[in-house]
């Protein structure tokens, strides 16, 4: 047990990340939601109830929390994500842990703060909207049949551009090409399901860079 709670301190020290998050309490299924879907449509991660933001521990009812936190993963996210719960004792307090895995069910919706059923993803320490283009690869990858690798041109100037910059951005792409928006989210994601482009983000730019697996197979 000692040990145990020496490691939670531990974690708890090095502070709130991508894949840890703390939460004084439970006062919004909705936004405990989004966190569930986020750690799911991304590496997985733990929410720590109980845990004020500076560090300091709280403590919780964890009989109250779990019922909360059943009712916004049953009523909130769907697909409905799946977690597990551990109880730490620290100092006669209760800190209840939720540990969500990276899902295979992607994507997980929860509700924005308008109510709308949408994709997060973890970011740093924030729970962040999905990529249109990411969702549109995470549904269409699930019937992707792998074929010989075909460029058009536009394919072949995102590649070049991405070979000399290390990066391009969908804007990027709208404005030099005069494309819709949709027709360049269109050839992204075919990018992506060929393996040849990810998603690199932070909180402000969305860019994709080259995959490793194309990347060794240009060396």
């Amino acid at each position: 047990m000692d040990l145990q709670r020496h490691e939670l301190q531990e974690r708890i020290a090095e502070g709130e990340g991508l894949h840890l998050d703390f939460k004084h309490s439970i006062t919004d299924s909705g936004k405990i939601a989004r966190s569930l879907a986020a750690y799911a449509n991304t590496d997985g991660g733990s929410l720590l109830i109980g845990v004020r933001d500076n560090g300091l521990i709280a403590g919780v009812k964890s009989e109250e929390e779990c019922y909360m936190i059943e009712t916004a993963a049953l009523l909130y996210t769907y697909p409905v994500v799946e977690y597990s719960t551990v109880n730490h004792v620290v100092d006669g307090k209760n800190v209840l842990e939720i540990v969500v895995e990276r899902s295979e069910k992607l994507p997980h919706y929860a509700p924005d703060v308008r109510g709308d059923m949408r994709a997060f993803v973890r970011c740093a320490d924030k729970n962040v909207l999905a990529p249109p283009e990411l969702v549109r690869y995470w549904r269409q990858s699930k019937s992707y049949v792998p074929s010989e690798l075909f460029y058009d041109d536009v394919m072949k100037f995102i590649v070049n551009e991405i070979r000399i910059n290390g990066f391009v951005t969908k804007d990027f792409i709208v404005h030099f090409t005069g494309m819709s928006v949709r027709s360049v989210e269109d050839v992204l994601v075919n990018l992506m399901l060929m393996q040849v482009v990810r998603i690199e983000m932070d909180e402000k730019t969305v860019r994709f860079v080259f995959t490793e697996e194309y990347k060794n197979q240009c060396i």
